[in-house]
């Protein structure tokens, strides 16, 4: 099977993926290493380590040189975190798509925070795009309708997931939600493979399992451990005035 193959039916098992997400090449290392079937990329922990605010403040040519660094150092399927797209002119995202594709990235996650009907010109654009130029890319369209505080949330994911499906999308990121039973009557209510940030409530793949979830991603909480131990250690050795605590 191709990546995009291997990556697509990841999201179609009964049990959840765990999907590992990285910042740079070494975590991407980590990550394959450790046993993980796929690895997403955090949008967050890229541009913080790269000192910029999330958001799509990093320009997008330093976060595909980012990219490009992750893809050489793994041979697992990559997807990228997208955000909204990084424009809103819809040529410059397909170019964009392209120099991903280029690169061999096999999925995307593309955030709806700027509204439904934006976000669906902006699918729309990418997937006639992939079928002009005959090429696949896994889109999992994400929606912020929980993490924005929208009125009637459940009601307007459910809706938005119906309309994202229709457009082509793959899959149904949600986020900002860590209640189980919230989780189970989305997944029971749409089509779409739902993917969710895990959380202290809901720290295991049987328990996001029983929840329907199909996709488990970690975000930048990896980068925040990693460099909180770091933070930790080089207070030690100032502290102390002592190398020891990187021994």
């Amino acid at each position: 099977m191709t990546n995009y193959q291997t990556f697509y039916q990841l999201h179609h098992r009964p049990v959840p993926f765990l999907l590992g997400n990285a910042w740079n090449a070494k975590s991407a290392r980590l990550i394959q290493v450790a046993g993980f079937e796929a690895i997403g990329t955090s949008s967050g922990a890229i541009a913080d380590s790269m000192g910029y605010a999330d958001g799509e403040q990093i320009p997008f040519n330093e976060l595909l040189y980012i990219v490009q660094r992750i893809k050489a150092s793994t041979d697992l399927p990559l997807s990228v975190d997208f955000e909204r797209g990084y424009s809103n002119d819809l040529v410059v995202i397909n170019e964009q798509i392209q120099q991903l594709l280029d690169i061999g990235v096999v999925g995307i996650n593309l955030e709806d925070a700027q509204g439904q009907d934006i976000y669906l010109r902006k699918l729309d654009s990418i997937k006639n795009y992939l079928a002009k130029t005959n090429q696949q890319l896994f889109i999992n369209a994400r929606t912020d309708v929980y993490l924005q505080k929208l009125a009637s949330p459940l009601e307007t994911v459910i809706l938005r997931a119906g309309l994202y499906r229709d457009a082509g999308a793959d899959g149904l990121f949600v986020t900002g939600i860590g209640d189980a039973a919230v989780i189970k009557q989305i997944s029971m209510a749409v089509s779409l493979p739902v993917n969710v940030v895990g959380n202290p409530n809901l720290a295991t793949v049987e328990a996001l399992q029983i929840a329907g979830v199909k996709r488990i991603s970690m975000a930048v909480f990896p980068y925040r451990a990693a460099y909180g131990h770091l933070e930790q250690v080089i207070k030690q050795v100032n502290t102390s005035q002592s190398l020891m605590p990187l021994y």
